[in-house]
């Protein structure tokens, strides 16, 4: 559709910045993440085939080709709003509306943005969605550049562990009676993704509306990887209040983090 798009003429200044492509996949996400179509339009993938290929499909005419980021980025980088005003008007041999009278504006951004990456705009990943790393407990807050892990374990799950090995050792062995847990806090860089080691590990435990005690945690390996445990008695059916405090070897600074959870 856009066909053989030309930038204008642009002082030295401008011509001697660089293409900021991550900007551009950055822009693109933030547009696709808006709900501008209605429901009877159709996508991008579909015009573009049924239509927009024709030309740009071989690069015809000098028509940046399909998926070429190469040479869709200067365009981009004008801004997609004024690529779609181009392609209402026509352009070059282009006819307006890449010569499909009823294409809508959003339909043409749709088939620009597939043009540009048929496979989709990038996603950028939120901390939610990244999996945990390997023995991380459910629950994780982000706190001055670290990831705390909490997770808890009914102490007799801990026998499933060989008698005799370090897991079901650890911590004196595992407490025999009804409301023991086992508490594990894991901590990695935010950045990294590395696991950090010899912190100094605490957890404060409130029963909301009854009291709290602070419990401190020691290092221990479990399956090969490093954390900060022991074991706790909570009360079933009691909704209780857990911060983390930890500090990381070599830094003065203390990491707290606070999370909820109810007993069933």
């Amino acid at each position: 559709m856009v066909e053989n798009l030309k930038l204008e003429r642009r002082t030295a200044s401008t011509m001697a910045a660089p293409v900021k492509v991550a900007g551009t996949l950055l822009a693109l996400a933030a547009l696709a993440a808006v709900p501008v179509a209605a429901a009877q339009d159709r996508g991008g993938g579909q015009i573009v085939k049924s239509q927009c290929a024709k030309c740009h499909e071989a690069g015809t005419a000098g028509a940046p080709r399909i998926g070429d980021k190469t040479a869709w980025v200067p365009r981009l980088n004008r801004g997609v709003d004024t690529l779609v005003h181009i392609a209402i008007r026509g352009h070059g041999g282009m006819p307006p509306r890449g010569g499909e009278a009823d294409l809508t504006d959003t339909e043409l951004r749709a088939a620009l943005l597939y043009m540009f990456d048929p496979a989709g705009p990038p996603k950028v990943a939120t901390k939610a969605e990244r999996a945990a790393p390997p023995m991380a407990g459910p629950h994780r807050a982000t706190v001055n550049g670290t990831d705390v892990y909490l997770g808890l374990v009914p102490a007799k799950r801990m026998g499933d562990f060989a008698a005799g090995s370090p897991e079901a050792k650890m911590h004196g062995g595992a407490p025999t009676g009804s409301g023991y847990y086992h508490v594990n806090v894991s901590l990695f860089d935010s950045a990294t993704q590395s696991q950090i080691k010899g912190a100094s590990v605490a957890l404060d435990i409130e029963q909301v509306g009854m009291g709290q005690v602070t419990k401190k945690l020691e290092a221990m390996t479990m399956r090969g990887s490093e954390s900060y445990g022991g074991y706790v008695r909570l009360l079933p059916k009691g909704s209780y209040v857990f911060v983390v405090h930890a500090t990381k070897p070599g830094s003065a600074k203390a990491i707290e983090a606070k999370f909820q959870e109810r007993m069933n």
